[in-house]
């Protein structure tokens, strides 16, 4: 009889949490990807870097949500892989080495990446809403699509509520890098072994103003990169002058993003303003304290009065090297691979496009900052139904100074066709088309044309002080230009 009882009793149990437990709605998103692009003369170096390719990418992402206070989100992605390369494998994806010298962008061809996974819920009996685990950490920022300085898929915690109608507070904690491996078969142990960040902005919303100020602390360990053998110093966006590879730092960012849109005038106004610093001791030469430290700011406005196009103005600022302080840099500090802060689509990448874009996907600033630039774009040009263009044109040049590359030390963070120097300039023309097929099907014909013109002199000298880091420039007089042709499909759901 006991027996009898305690099964009626397990089976009750059974029942209740059975009919406790709530399933949860799953829906599914993807963004497929498919393009072929034939490009000629992307380094800059006449002859050298001339193919045709094609590549796929396919992000896959599910949400999965319990009721309006609580979901959770995975989103993997396979690819970007070149047709050719092999087959698309389940592979090892993105490694603790690799994240953090490549951010989101890193990982094998045809392996499968953990692009996101964390979980969002409201706080109960607040309006504060958080977010836990691996997602989109991004600062704010008006124009160019995204933030300058942080804007990649990261470890992170986020909290955002309101504190007035107009008033919100959003605050979060990062760990973009960590080389602590304990656990798997190659054990990194130790101090020192990770990459902190915190953050906080206040968005300020008014009836015809947005302003978002900002501000970040970062502390990263002198073993947090490269499997524990290297520091943050060693990272493409904190690299200066004479930094040491096993230098921890301190990084400092502040700024603010503004949109002003007056309702009387069909015009719509951006700016941004970013600076940041990084500190850190370095003992390769000396025992000077060495650092980098910049700011870029930028400007645009788009006229709204017209319905089949969009005109734009802008320009961009941001400081380079000065070449006179041998422990000092004069690029702004960036943390990751920032996705998808561009202008144009070509020089200095391209947010759509898997392949057409020169510094795309090594990080749209870790290599181009330096630089003043000015153009036009007219955006979603239509006069056909389902059909419509966009026209870019602008002309950058250098803020670095041409003496930065006569020290072999400071070449660690410089690439030709990415670092413009003073005397280095281009032009940029655009013409992007875009066709939908369906609601979810668009098919794209990317044209572009770099009017280069490059200080040869400068640069030849700089490959014989470091030819492992620069391109091989030999046998060219000049830069000469560069073109792509591009086509490809893209299916969202």
């Amino acid at each position: 009889m006991s027996r009898l009882k305690l099964l009626g009793l397990g089976a009750l149990l059974v029942l209740v949490f059975a009919g406790s437990a709530q399933a949860a709605e799953v829906t599914a998103r993807g963004y497929w990807w498919m393009e072929g692009v034939s490009r000629q003369n992307w380094n800059f170096n006449k002859g050298q870097d001339n193919h045709f390719s094609i590549e796929e990418k396919l992000r896959t992402a599910f949400t999965f949500t319990a009721n309006e206070n609580l979901r959770a989100v995975l989103d993997t992605q396979i690819g970007t892989a070149n047709w050719g390369n092999g087959l698309y494998q389940i592979g090892a994806g993105r490694t603790a080495s690799s994240a953090a010298t490549g951010g989101a962008a890193s990982m094998g061809a045809g392996s499968i990446m953990l692009r996101k996974a964390y979980i969002e819920f409201k706080i109960p009996q607040t309006k504060a809403n958080v977010s836990v685990g691996f997602q989109t950490f991004s600062l704010p920022g008006a124009f160019g699509g995204g933030s300058a300085i942080f804007d990649d898929q990261v470890a992170s915690a986020i909290i955002s509520t309101p504190l007035t109608d107009n008033v919100n507070l959003l605050a979060g904690y990062a760990r973009p890098y960590d080389s602590n491996t304990s656990g798997s078969s190659a054990t990194v142990q130790g101090s020192s072994t990770a990459t902190d960040a915190v953050f906080a902005s206040l968005p300020i919303t008014m009836r015809d103003v947005s302003l978002t100020p900002f501000g970040m602390f970062a502390y990263s360990g002198s073993h947090s990169s490269s499997g524990g053998a290297a520091g943050g110093t060693s990272l493409l966006g904190f690299a200066g002058p004479n930094s040491s590879s096993t230098d921890g730092l301190r990084g400092y960012w502040g700024g603010a993003a503004l949109t002003y849109s007056p309702a009387s005038l069909p015009l719509k106004m951006m700016a941004d303003y970013n600076y940041g610093k990084a500190t850190y001791s370095n003992y390769v030469n000396n025992t000077k304290d060495g650092g980098r430290a910049g700011w870029l700011a930028d400007f645009a406005v788009d006229y709204t009065g017209l319905s089949m196009m969009t005109p734009e103005l802008f320009a961009v600022y941001s400081s380079g090297e000065s070449g006179k302080d041998p422990n000092k840099s004069g690029r702004m500090p960036v943390i990751g691979t920032p996705q998808n802060w561009t202008i144009g689509s070509f020089f200095f990448g391209e947010r759509l496009e898997l392949a057409g874009s020169m510094n795309n996907p090594a990080g749209y600033t870790l290599f181009t900052l330096g630089y003043w630039a000015g153009g036009i774009s007219l955006k979603d040009i239509s006069f056909v139904d389902k059909l419509s263009h966009t026209i870019n044109i602008l002309y950058a040049r250098g803020t670095n100074d041409p003496g930065y590359l006569n020290n072999s030390v400071n070449l660690t963070s410089v690439n030709y066709a990415g670092f413009l120097t003073k005397s280095d300039s281009l032009w940029e023309f655009d013409l992007n088309t875009r066709y939908k097929f369906y609601d979810e099907l668009t098919g794209y014909v990317y044209l572009g044309y770099i009017k280069s013109d490059f200080d040869m002199d400068a640069w030849r000298g700089a490959a014989k002080l470091n030819s492992a880091t620069l391109r091989n420039l030999q046998g060219a007089n000049n830069s000469g230009d560069a073109y792509k042709i591009g086509v490809g499909l893209n299916y969202f759901f």
